[in-house]
């Protein structure tokens, strides 16, 4: 049979950028492609791309699962599904894949249910599903992302930011699970560790909104996160110097690693990817980079015909 197919081409995102941690996000052109449809009966997934033998066929899978949950919101009623994921992001790697999964699932959910949750629902329900909306607002809506997640509500402010400015991925061949990172962070930390991320956190949004990326090595400083995660990660404080050193305006971890994170002039390119790759090189861990830039037009859902 001619099943008639949603198609949603989702963007990779990296929260935090140092201290912005749960809160800062930024959309980057790397992307994955889940198509959706409804067929007689059952459930068909089927993989390809990046790390597909990482991502679930069954009803573990998450997209399915988002997908699920507008589909019982919108009291949508089918047969059977089929899920086509084209994966481009690296799994457990701090590029939002699982965000990507999230917003794709819901995002070709609710066009084939009518289309009935809005923008902000649709924000709102992913955001619920990951506990925060670090990484869902900048794959929803393209660009960086300022958000409040209180539970129920994301508030956001989003910012376009230009080509010309250069986010590089330090991917190790390893894969970092979110818990295992989030098990690295205290319950409670320091007043003065506090005031310092707080600071710094709002330095950085200034410098992204205003262009003045003198300002960002100095705003990407963070004590909530990093120097915890830091023992999952032993090449990090490495590759920081080398970034900086290379003239990259400011480094960090990507959301929870183990993708470390340069954002540098076009000029600077070359040069961070030398100095930073030199550190995998010198402690033998296998690596890949991608030379990313801010995605400002976020998922975008389009309509195929494929055979089922």
């Amino acid at each position: 049979m001619e099943s008639d197919m949603v198609k949603v081409r989702i963007p990779a995102s990296s929260a935090n950028l140092g201290p912005g941690f749960d809160c800062i996000g930024v959309a980057l052109n790397l992307y994955t492609e889940i198509s959706m449809g409804f067929i007689e009966e059952g459930l068909l997934i089927e993989v390809s791309g990046e790390d597909y033998k990482e991502i679930e066929t069954t009803e573990d899978n998450l997209v399915y699962k988002a997908a699920k949950r507008v589909f019982e919101k919108t009291e949508t009623q089918y047969e059977g599904l089929k899920i086509e994921i084209r994966n481009g992001i690296p799994i457990g790697s701090g590029l939002g894949s699982s965000a990507a999964a999230i917003i794709g699932g819901m995002l070709a959910a609710n066009e084939l249910a009518g289309g009935i949750l809005t923008h902000e629902e649709i924000l709102d329900l992913a955001a619920s599903m990951e506990g925060h909306a670090d990484n869902v607002a900048p794959a929803l809506n393209g660009g960086l992302n300022v958000t409040v997640f209180d539970g129920n509500t994301t508030y956001y402010v989003k910012k376009e930011l230009e080509e010309e400015l250069k986010f590089i991925a330090f991917t190790p061949k390893k894969l970092l699970k979110t818990e295992i990172a989030r098990s690295m962070l205290p319950q409670k930390i320091d007043f003065k560790d506090a005031v310092f991320n707080a600071g710094r956190s709002s330095l950085l949004t200034a410098a992204l909104f205003s262009g003045r990326y003198d300002l960002l090595k100095i705003a990407s400083q963070d004590m909530l996160h990093q120097k915890y995660r830091s023992k999952l990660i032993p090449e990090m404080h490495a590759c920081f110097e080398k970034a900086l050193e290379a003239g990259a305006y400011s480094v960090f971890l990507s959301g929870a690693g183990p993708t470390i994170m340069a954002i540098c002039s076009e000029d600077k390119v070359d040069t961070v990817v030398e100095g930073v790759g030199s550190v995998y090189t010198s402690m033998e861990i296998d690596y890949r980079v991608y030379k990313l830039h801010c995605e400002n037009n976020g998922a975008q859902v389009s309509k195929v015909s494929l055979s089922v």
